[in-house]
């Protein structure tokens, strides 16, 4: 009988802990992105600025963040099973560290939303018009959250690369040139 991958506990254990780093990484996210201003007008809001940065960063800080948890996700699913198994270049640790970094970025975007929530239309009553607000942290590209398995994808890649450049072949087309010459 083959030694499994990963046990349910170490899928457990990896989602627990990918489910924390993305709260974690939620967390730089809310705190690092910058804030947006609105100006009231009425009712309604419209940015302070002509096409604001803001929005962008907002993004590009969640995809960073994304990219580095999906770096952590695929080491610590190797890790886990390198020691359950002896080797970790598998599709199943692959799979389930797809699995998991799915649900760390849903954690990350879910952690940084709540914290950065803004009650916009009881900030606008209290502004009044011609004052300014803050926007909500959102995400206006929701595709930056594939960004974390996707980065866990890439590094099981080029680890698999990397290992098959590196393993020396087995075989008869092994031997050197010169040793089979000189027989």
């Amino acid at each position: 009988m083959t030694a499994r991958v990963l046990s349910r506990v170490d899928v457990v254990g990896l989602i627990a802990v990918v489910a924390g780093l993305g709260a974690l990484l939620g967390i730089a996210w809310w705190s690092w992105a910058p804030r947006v201003a609105l100006d009231v007008f009425g009712d309604a809001t419209f940015p302070a600025e002509f096409q604001p940065g803001g929005y962008i960063a907002d993004d590009g800080i969640a995809a960073l963040a994304c990219m580095v948890g999906g770096v952590l996700t695929m080491a610590v699913a190797t890790l886990l099973a390198r020691h359950r198994s002896g080797t970790a270049l598998r599709y199943a640790t692959l799979g389930w560290a797809l699995l998991a970094g799915g649900v760390g970025a849903l954690v990350l975007w879910w952690t940084g939303s709540q914290l950065g929530a803004v009650d916009l239309d009881a900030a606008i009553a209290a502004a009044g018009d011609g004052g300014q607000v803050e926007a909500p942290l959102t995400l206006r590209m929701p595709g930056v959250l594939v960004m974390w398995p996707l980065a866990s994808a890439v590094v099981f890649t080029l680890a698999s690369w990397l290992a098959w450049v590196i393993r020396p072949v087995s075989g008869p087309m092994s031997r050197p040139v010169l040793d089979s010459a000189s027989q």
